[in-house]
């Protein structure tokens, strides 16, 4: 099997050598007993193919880095990270489950519906999860979707305010509320997040409505007079942002300003984060191993790495991101990109698979405005 988006391994060689001096130690006494048994067979499948809409390359670098060391994989072992949109993950997986032909072994991605259809026609092989039971108190309370043991939600984000104040005009912007996002002084300078390519976009949408937190029917008009540029995918809005082409984005991740000045520590006066006052919807991620994937084994370990704290750690630092394991405390580098859950307005859904069926709805309405 060719695998895409291989680890770019001279990145990574200092990682490796720091995690493989703590990988005896790992498996001497830090593993559970589903990784003990899983690490042979995984060994033996020679690699894993995970798809999802977030992981930038440094984060899958460093995931790789530390899977293999952790578990005592070898260099051999293929890790790939197959990141695309939100849609397009869904649709590449329900097409090789339909065909049952599997190029991937397991999909994380935020997308309730599709997991739940998933699940009911027996498209996942079921997790014996030795961390599933330190995520049951953060998932009851952010009220997220799971169906365990087929899906477990490990992580969620939430989309944010980002605008650059060095840009002519946004020195004295700010944003605390949707009004803000729609104000006449941003005409030429906004970005109209196209919902029908994602999710999580359509899911947020249908969240805020639901709640009474943002009419819709006024605010796609509203946007729309600002004179918008359509764009789906949060890196190139981040880029639009940064060079000023389009200052202000209403919906992209606090981990990509994080990425971004790790890159260029000058833009960490410059790009600002807001929230909204109306309410944040959280997203969480949910994952599962597909059935009749080519390392299922391997894929469960993967699982099994992704709900572990070090686990957690990786992505978190990657992404900026929350992890829903209990009690959780991200590392220091990105806590100052991540919101404190617990003083912020918290908007969920009261079905999350059922949301789906109102997407056609929604994503008509935006585009009536934006097409």
């Amino acid at each position: 099997m060719k695998f895409q988006n291989k680890s770019m391994w001279a990145g990574a060689v200092s990682a490796i050598a720091l995690l493989a001096a703590g990988s005896v130690a790992q498996a001497d006494g830090h593993l559970n007993a589903t990784e003990k048994a899983l690490i042979p067979l995984a060994k033996a499948e020679g690699g894993v193919t995970i798809i999802n809409p977030l992981f930038s390359d440094r984060t899958s670098q460093r995931m790789s880095a530390a899977f293999k060391a952790r578990y005592g994989l070898g260099d051999d072992f293929e890790f790939a990270s197959l990141r695309k949109g939100t849609g397009a993950t869904v649709a590449q997986v329900r097409q090789e489950i339909q065909a049952n032909k599997f190029t991937v072994d397991m999909i994380l991605v935020s997308a309730p519906g599709f997991f739940d259809q998933a699940a009911k026609r027996g498209a996942f092989l079921e997790l014996d999860s030795g961390y599933w039971g330190d995520f049951a108190k953060t998932m009851e309370s952010a009220g997220q979707y799971s169906n365990y043991p087929l899906v477990v939600t490990p992580l969620a984000y939430t989309f944010q305010p980002v605008w650059n104040a060095s840009c002519p005009g946004m020195e004295n912007f700010n944003v605390t509320s949707y009004a803000d996002a729609v104000e006449a002084g941003l005409a030429g300078k906004t970005i109209s997040s196209d919902i029908t390519k994602s999710f999580t976009y359509s899911n947020t949408v249908v969240a805020l409505g639901e709640a009474g937190a943002v009419n819709f029917d006024d605010f796609w008009p509203a946007l729309k007079k600002t004179d918008p540029i359509v764009e789906f995918r949060t890196e190139p809005k981040m880029q639009m942002v940064i060079s000023c082409q389009r200052p202000f984005d209403m919906w992209n991740l606090s981990g990509r300003v994080y990425q971004n000045v790790l890159k260029s520590p000058d833009l960490k006066d410059k790009i600002k984060i807001g929230s909204f006052s109306e309410g944040q919807v959280l997203l969480g991620n949910q994952m599962a191993v597909l059935k009749g994937a080519p390392h299922p084994n391997a894929g469960k370990l993967l699982a099994e790495f992704l709900m572990s704290k070090e686990g957690s750690d990786i992505f978190v630092e990657g992404e900026a991101i929350y992890s829903l394991r209990d009690g959780y405390t991200p590392p220091a580098a990105t806590a100052p990109y991540l919101l404190d859950l617990s003083t912020v307005k918290l908007i969920g859904l009261k079905d999350w698979v059922g949301a789906q069926g109102e997407f056609k709805k929604v994503r008509g309405l935006w585009q009536e405005n934006f097409r």
